[in-house]
């Protein structure tokens, strides 16, 4: 690894552990309308976040209490993973998966880290075939819900185990693993990366899924992408570019291997490989860029809801 990628390490590892010198971040005070939350952005990365640490323990507590409490009620607009949007995220991953990947997947070992109430894995089972699944999850009411669902169906009930990612301890190593939605509300990204590659098979892969929206075309306007009226920092600390996301798996030596086309596309996936390269090249988002990026973001959202 060069001098340059070794000084861009150490920038990535201080900023994901909020290690943020006062001098090296901007606030992005002119989305405060948008967000009730601060935004700031990285001036030697550009990496765009809410400078609100909480230990992930009281971050996954948070999802499981509160966020996920009571939330599989599609008629009253509550959050749950079946209803339509979420739904068709699932069928997104799986269908881009099996369309790219040549290899046979239906008895290969395939775990989903963060897997919430079940939704991805259940339709992995059900419509794709896949054999060997399981689960990952923090919350107990989630795994209870699970349990139900696969019952429901008449489905076996795949492996769950309830834990954290980064506190995830298993003799298992699997062939595949999903990470879908989830690594912009975690705290310590690196430690979920980290605990992720010991647990996959060396060159296993890992599917990813994110709703990045930094530096593409604008595919909602502003004020529906941050909240204005609650403050939610700590629970999706991170907003994402392709860079910014890469770089922290390319850290612990995960290579990308292929995405899909997220420029065009709401969400973007990509598929890495644990290869344990670790001499790859990270790449920085340019600040001033960004900063464009959000001001043309707001003009234009502005104008359209003026028109109505």
């Amino acid at each position: 690894m060069n001098r340059i990628n070794i000084e861009k390490k150490k920038i990535i590892e201080r900023e994901f552990s909020f290690n943020f010198k006062k001098e090296e971040i901007l606030r992005l005070d002119f989305l405060d309308n948008f967000s009730k939350t601060k935004v700031f952005v990285s001036k030697k990365s550009g990496l765009v976040f809410h400078n609100d640490y909480q230990p992930s323990l009281t971050v996954v507590e948070e999802w499981s209490n509160k966020i996920f409490s009571n939330k599989t009620d599609i008629k009253n607009k509550t959050y749950t993973d079946n209803n339509p949007g979420m739904s068709s995220r699932h069928f997104l991953i799986l269908e881009f998966l099996i369309s790219k990947f040549k290899q046979n997947l239906k008895n290969k070992r395939i775990i989903d880290y963060g897997c919430g109430q079940g939704g991805l894995i259940l339709k992995a089972k059900k419509y794709f075939k896949f054999n060997n699944l399981t689960g990952l999850e923090h919350s107990k009411k989630n795994i209870s819900l699970i349990k139900k669902r696969f019952k429901k169906e008449k489905l076996k009930e795949p492996k769950l185990f309830q834990s954290t990612i980064e506190n995830f301890k298993n003799s298992q190593r699997y062939d595949l693993g999903f990470l879908t939605w989830t690594l912009c509300n975690c705290s310590e990204p690196l430690e979920i990366v980290k605990s992720i590659s010991k647990s996959l098979k060396k060159n296993g892969y890992l599917v990813v899924a994110e709703s990045s929206r930094i530096l593409v075309p604008f595919k909602k306007p502003i004020f529906n992408y941050f909240n204005p009226k609650k403050k939610s920092a700590y629970t999706h600390p991170w907003h994402w570019s392709i860079n910014s996301l890469s770089n922290v798996f390319k850290f612990y030596g995960f290579e990308v291997i292929l995405t899909n086309d997220y420029f065009n596309e709401n969400d973007l996936i990509i598929i890495l490989k644990n290869s344990k390269k670790y001499n790859q090249d990270f790449e920085f988002d340019d600040i001033k860029k960004v900063i464009n990026f959000f001001k043309r973001w707001k003009k234009e959202s502005l104008f359209y809801k003026n028109l109505k």
